[in-house]
């Protein structure tokens, strides 16, 4: 614990300067991620007065995490060697993952194990089938054993009752846009991330969705810029907002390119 401690203020000193700084910047993040009931006071998690955040919480940092792709192989990985110690005097060291979802519950991709005495055995658990992602989140277990047969309950129920309906692969054209003053004619709308929703089985049928582009472009138009959105509906009901971004880089027409095109129509 105390090796994980002095990592802790390592970072968060090269970060940020300082723990007290890198803190500050941890409520901040969590803050604009809509996280309503937590707030941390130190950077390794220990308990501490008015250092406290809830399952929801968890959650949701975990889903965020799980955006970068090295995170992911970390998270996955069994057991890794690595070398510690000063210059020319290295050594071995082996690390196991504590997070025995990864051996023993099949398409497990993460996240977190977490125990201290005032929070008991906690874990944030993730697992991917057929192109449906859950998480769940299980704290104040009493042994460890418990937490991860609490884990393969939910994560059971999640794939049980749960679909994830599919609309586009990140990069996939969405739709197509004319651009009357811009040096090409038009971009392509498409999706900057893989877009889908997890609903209730048995519901996929009342899922729509509606793609809008934006009415007041301006130019230019940078590449990856937001340009429209998709919008998921559960019947009636809203579920989800997606980002269009451009395809491509489009510039306002140079005054040729305009006079060309105009003569163009006349003919």
């Amino acid at each position: 614990m105390e090796k994980l401690n002095a990592t802790c203020v390592a970072l968060a000193e090269h970060l940020s300067g300082s723990v007290e700084s890198f803190v500050e910047l941890m409520n901040q993040r969590a803050n604009k991620m809509g996280l309503k009931d937590s707030h941390f006071v130190n950077t390794n998690g220990l308990p501490v007065a008015k250092h406290y955040s809830c399952a929801y919480d968890i959650g949701m940092i975990s889903r965020e995490l799980m955006k970068f792709e090295n995170a992911r192989e970390w998270f996955t990985a069994w057991q890794e060697d690595i070398k510690v110690g000063l210059p020319g005097k290295e050594s071995k060291f082996t690390l196991t993952n504590t997070n025995k979802l990864i051996r023993n519950y099949s398409g497990a991709i993460g996240v977190k194990t977490g125990f201290t005495q005032d929070a008991g055995y906690c874990l944030s658990g993730a697992a991917e089938r057929d192109s449906t992602r859950l998480i769940a989140v299980v704290l104040g277990c009493e042994t460890s054993k418990i937490r991860f047969a609490e884990m393969a309950k939910l994560l059971d129920y999640g794939f049980a009752n749960y679909q994830t309906v599919q609309f586009a692969e990140k990069g996939e054209k969405i739709k197509d846009v004319s651009v009357s003053k811009g040096d090409e004619v038009k971009f392509s709308a498409v999706a900057e991330d893989d877009l889908g929703i997890t609903v209730k089985k048995g519901s996929k049928d009342n899922i729509k969705k509606k793609i809008e582009i934006y009415d007041d472009l301006k130019l230019p138009i940078e590449k990856g810029g937001k340009v429209g959105s998709m919008i998921i509906y559960n019947g009636e009901e809203k579920e989800a907002e997606y980002d269009l971004v451009s395809d491509r880089e489009i510039k306002r027409a140079d005054f040729m390119t305009t006079y060309i095109r105009m003569i163009k129509k006349l003919i």
